[in-house]
């Protein structure tokens, strides 16, 4: 019997932890002070206790970005999605999210503020992304929460595809190619400008 992969859904991704190493290399080279503001990796006992704390398991492959880094020091200067969150932040960003949102509103169901197995991992604190974890059709599809009108999904479906082609647009970022992710320019500081 043949054994797919662990992403046979799109088996033409990458894992995570490749696509990490594309990242580093290339910040190594090209923006090191965005490289310096990634953070080690996270424990294994850090993520359960997050799991505990959220009440649900976090999605596979954000298990797996955490095991390469835990976010990031510094507003988000490494990816474009505002700053990845550490561990700690995953659980203030949800709790935050799930203070303000009203399930009993019902404009809250034609509008969505927050979804229940949603998973914030980036943002600027006050709008996440998120991955949903909730069995389905979203299962693992990545979203953004802007604090000022209703969530959405992003088109990715998942975590892995999009960190995937954000290392392509690394990697391509000085070449004419048609890409999902915008290339990022350098800035002088060693940082990197994804808008």
């Amino acid at each position: 019997m043949i054994e797919l992969p662990k992403n046979a859904i799109h088996p033409w991704i990458p894992s995570v932890s490749e696509s990490w190493r594309r990242i580093d290399a290339w910040l190594a080279e090209h923006a090191p002070a965005s490289l310096a503001g990634l953070r080690s990796p996270a424990t294994s006992e850090a993520i359960a206790r997050t799991e505990s704390l959220i009440g649900m398991p976090l999605p596979d492959d954000l298990r797996e970005s955490l095991l390469c880094h835990n976010g990031e020091d510094r507003f988000g200067s490494a990816l474009p999605c505002g700053q990845l969150f550490p561990v700690e932040e995953i659980v203030v960003a949800n709790h935050r999210r799930l203070e303000n949102w009203d399930r009993d509103e019902p404009e809250m169901e034609e509008i969505p503020w927050w979804g229940d197995g949603w998973v914030p991992f980036a943002g600027d604190g006050v709008s996440p992304y998120y991955i949903a974890s909730h069995p389905g059709m979203w299962h693992g599809h990545l979203g953004f929460a802007p604090h000022d009108d209703g969530a959405g999904f992003l088109g990715w479906p998942s975590l892995g595809a999009w960190l995937h082609h954000v290392a392509e647009a690394m990697e391509r970022f000085d070449q004419q190619y048609a890409h999902a992710v915008q290339p990022p320019t350098s800035r002088g500081d060693g940082t990197l400008n994804w808008w």
